[in-house]
């Protein structure tokens, strides 16, 4: 078999843990149930341990061993599979049961975790009914036939393939626990040893001494429960255990280094902070977690009666457990919130510093460009005027006559909002006067214009004018790169005011660029990329919204309307 083939069936494999271990079990049915005993079954533990190593959560199954490895590996499988024995296979099954028990806790899928639970009582009855009976003639299933059980438990293990089963994350701290596991491995050995020595010295069978034992333990596992989380708002045992669990559930390094990475990938504080506070979700004490800040909000899981908050600044975080949480716990949480507040702030810090300085850099531009035009406002003026001279073509003064005037005046507002940026034109002029010219400022371009109702009203001309003229050059700067785009411009009414609308059939606006094109500068491939952020606050101002109101596969639209 070659390597690609060999490498597609171990990721198939890895991908159904439940079928791997379907088989695990069944060959450890077929050994345990005297199989060990006879040479041509016993070499079936080779390809248990085999399949064992590719379902076990710890090491990815299709990683590639050295020299070494491969040679410790086949002389630990050739000297279990000649000690193999009735001791062996009970250490064995109860090493497995431990496994299992850890993966159980960390399974969020409730089928999934039935799933390992079916598997871990199957090993249980394996255990009792098939590898203990073959440690001494003395333990016998009397009156219970151990032929019909060997025969018949089989015929249960398709049952755990109808149970989902989620690919193994192969890292230690996300699939397995290893207090539970060892707390699984001891309760296991508990019974099977107490079953041996109540049978000894109360002269009593095996199947007894499996009744009246399990009937102890599981009196004093009732037990345990209740103290270790009573109901009568008693912390109970749980408290006792909470500095193990704070300090195993999320060690101080691995949070720095949880930090940094998600600090180095993402520079947006906001999706920094959602990322961050979803890296709680991996700890088995909680149960979500909310968080707000810029007026932004997110969040994981659900909310519960127990929760521990964080408020700095305009940040806040708050953090629910599924059990109260004790001054050691809420303290350390507070550590590692804290932390997280401070990344976050020095992110927001930077965000705004760049948005400042870059704003900067705009306003210091327009302010170099302020002496160069109103240089191309005075040639423009003079050219105007030559133009109503005598002896000129009649065709080109009646051009220059109608075209250059209006730039003329565009360039002197332009100049004054330069000038005296806090002043706004609120002139209102008719709406049909103010398409007819801004229809003139276009001629020649294939824009398709709407036929504007007489009764429109009129249009704030500052407002309308920068609003079309940021839309359209845009569009058409978009024009260049999509031949095939068509432009569309539609003037009209809505809540008895003028609404605009700037229309094309290309490509949509990148969604992470769309969030924040009207609320923030963004990065532009044909200008500064602050022309629709001041539009919009320019919209505000003046009782306006500036929207991108479309944004779909040939179909992106901006309206300037009323404000609700």
């Amino acid at each position: 078999m070659n390597t690609p083939t060999r490498a597609s069936i171990t990721t198939w494999s890895a991908r159904h843990p439940h079928l791997l271990l379907v088989g695990h079990l069944l060959l450890l049915h077929a050994l345990a149930f005297g199989g060990w005993q006879m040479p041509a079954v016993r070499i079936l533990w080779l390809g248990a341990l085999g399949l064992f190593l590719i379902w076990q959560p710890f090491v990815a199954g299709e990683r590639q061993m050295n020299l070494r490895q491969t040679f410790w590996l086949i002389v630990l499988a050739i000297s279990s599979t000649v000690l193999l024995g009735p001791w062996l296979l009970l250490i064995w099954c109860g090493a497995l049961a431990a496994v299992i028990g850890g993966r159980v806790l960390w399974t969020g899928s409730r089928l999934e975790r039935l799933g390992y639970l079916f598997a871990f009582g199957y090993l249980v009855c394996l255990t009792i009914f098939g590898v203990v009976p073959e440690l001494s003639p003395l333990v016998t299933l009397t009156p219970i036939p151990r032929e019909a059980i060997a025969y018949s438990m089989p015929a249960l293990l398709p049952l755990l393939l109808f149970f989902p089963a989620e690919k193994m994350r192969r890292r230690t701290g996300d699939t397995f626990d290893l207090f539970y596991g060892l707390m699984v491995f001891l309760a296991l050995a508990v019974f099977v040893l107490g079953s041996l020595a109540y049978m000894q010295i109360g002269a009593v069978s095996y199947v007894e001494a499996l009744f009246k034992t399990s009937l102890a333990i599981a009196g004093a596992l009732l037990v345990v429960a209740w103290a270790w989380n009573p109901r009568a708002g008693v912390s109970g045992i749980s408290a006792l255990m909470m500095r193990y669990r704070v300090s195993l559930g999320l060690p101080l390094e691995q949070w720095l280094i949880q930090l940094a990475e998600i600090s180095e990938q993402e520079n947006h504080p906001t999706r920094f902070l959602e990322q961050i506070v979803r890296q709680l979700d991996r700890l088995p004490w909680v149960l979500g977690a909310r968080w707000e800040a810029g007026g932004e909000a997110g969040g994981f899981g659900i909310l519960g009666p127990h929760h521990h908050a964080l408020q700095h600044e305009q940040l806040g975080i708050t953090v629910y457990f599924r059990s109260p949480p004790v001054a050691t716990m809420q303290w350390h949480v507070d550590w590692l919130l804290r932390l997280a507040a401070e990344f976050y702030l020095v992110k927001f810090q930077t965000h705004q510093l760049q948005q400042m300085s870059y704003l900067q850099a705009v306003y210091e531009t327009g302010a170099r460009v302020t002496h160069d035009v109103k240089n191309l406002l005075q040639s423009l003026q003079t050219l105007c005027y030559a133009a109503t001279q005598p002896g000129d073509p009649e065709a080109k003064t009646q051009l220059f006559a109608r075209q250059l005037p209006q730039i003329a005046e565009r360039l002197k507002a332009t100049l004054e909002k330069l000038q005296r940026p806090q002043l706004d034109n609120a002139e209102l002029i008719a709406a049909q006067t103010w398409w007819n010219a801004l229809q003139e400022r276009h001629a020649g371009t294939d824009i398709t214009w709407n036929t504007v109702d007489a009764e429109t009203p009129p249009v704030l001309a500052a407002l309308f004018d920068s609003v079309a003229e940021n839309l359209l050059h845009n569009a058409r700067n978009k024009q260049q790169r999509e031949p095939d785009l068509k432009i569309s411009a539609f003037l009209g009414v809505d809540r008895n005011k003028p609404c605009l609308s700037i229309s094309d059939n290309g490509t949509p606006i990148p969604i992470d660029r769309a969030t924040s094109l009207l609320h923030e500068t963004v990065e532009s491939e044909d200008g500064l990329g602050i022309g629709l952020y001041h539009a919009a606050r320019q919209a505000e101002a003046n009782g306006y919204t500036l929207s991108l109101s479309e944004n779909g596969a040939g179909k992106v639209s901006f309206r300037l309307s009323a404000q609700a």
